[in-house]
This record gives C-alpha cells, structure tokens and sequence, in this order.
C-alpha cells in the first residue's frame, strides 16, 4: 500500500517529455491498468486510441497547440490575446506536450445499460469511470518513472480530433487526452491551494 500512495503523492503534471519512446509491452499495461478502474454498472463504457506513430503524434500535437491557443485567447477570463501568441511560441520552442504517447479517451455508449429515461444519469456514470480509469494510467505510468498530463483541451474541438484519430459512428464521445513519456527534467509536485480543512467537512 505505501507504494500506492507513494506514488500518489509524488505525482505531477509532466509537460516536457524525452524523445526515447516507451516500449509497447509498458504502454499496455498502462492501458491495462485503466480498465481495471472501478466503472458504473460493469458497463466498461469507455474506449481508448493510442497514439504512437509519428506522423499521427505531430498531427495530434499541431490540434494541441491550437486548441491551448484558442483556450487562451477564447475561455480564459485573465488571459488576452498578447499571451495567445506568446504561449503558442513556448509550446513549439519548448516542444510542450510533444510526447512518444498520446492515449484519447472516449465514452462508448454504443450499448445502453439504462432505461431511456436515466441516459444522462448514464453518461454522467461512464463519464466517471472514464475519469477513474484515466487516473489508474497516470499512476501505473509513474510507478514506472513515466510521466503524463491530463489534457481537457481537446474537447474544444472534438471533430477535429475525432478526424485524425479515425474514430466515427453514434455513441463515441471525446473526454480527453493523456500525453505520456519519460520525463525531461526532474520535477516535483506543487502544493495544493486549499488545504485539507478548505474542501472538507466531516460529519
């Protein structure tokens, strides 16, 4: 268990990644690891593409940098258009979530567990589990030195990289994005805002 929470604790956002790529054998385990999570209703309403290639990663990559561009000038309430420009610079010059492994994470709702009347109730539960199983990943890949990233960005434009991906038909909804590899530098967790007593009550 201590190993568990080690790397709990350890844990943290990897944007910068080494060029070495990640043996297949270490991918699927990964991969494994997530559709271990817990999942509403054993539905296992979840799909994921992984994405090794090259010339697949620099497509991926190019929607990446616009869709950072489009949140910083577009959604971000404190973030004008000088810091757009500035933050797409970065990420090419800095190479920012350039990495060997993208993982795309979808619901599958091509089956149906629930009664019509409860479908959001249904996808809200297999977006959940979705949620838990993309959490199994990033940990399995820690505890074996690999780093990754959460990225909600894709979701502000899903056609585009449910384009590049191949993946079409009912059911199928983007929830995200893991970018994975070996990291550059040595890096550390951040200390949370909020402590313990700010987001809890006990009863």
């Amino acid at each position: 268990m201590g190993g568990c929470l080690d790397a709990i604790l350890s844990r943290c956002s990897v944007r910068r990644f080494e060029d070495r790529p990640l043996p297949r054998e270490v991918v699927e385990e990964v991969v494994r690891a997530g559709i271990r999570a817990p999942n509403a209703s054993a539905a296992e309403q979840w799909f994921f593409m992984v994405v090794e290639s090259e010339e697949k990663r620099r497509e991926v990559y190019e929607l990446l940098v616009e869709a950072h561009v489009y949140y910083a000038f577009r959604v971000r309430r404190d973030w004008g258009p000088g810091f757009a420009e500035r933050w797409r610079e970065k990420m090419l010059r800095d190479r920012v979530y350039w990495a060997p492994v993208y993982i795309a994470g979808y619901l599958d709702l091509r089956e149906r567990v629930c009664r019509d009347e409860y479908s959001e109730l249904e996808r809200l539960w297999a977006v959940q589990s979705l949620s838990a199983a993309f959490e199994n990943m990033i940990l399995a890949a820690w505890s074996r030195g690999i780093g990754s990233v959460w990225l909600g960005v894709p979701l502000l434009m899903p056609e585009r990289f449910n384009e590049v991906l191949g993946v079409e038909g009912e059911g199928f909804e983007l929830m995200g994005m893991l970018a994975m590899g070996y990291p550059r530098r040595e890096v550390k967790p951040r200390p949370r805002a909020k402590k313990l007593g700010d987001v809890v009550r006990f009863v």
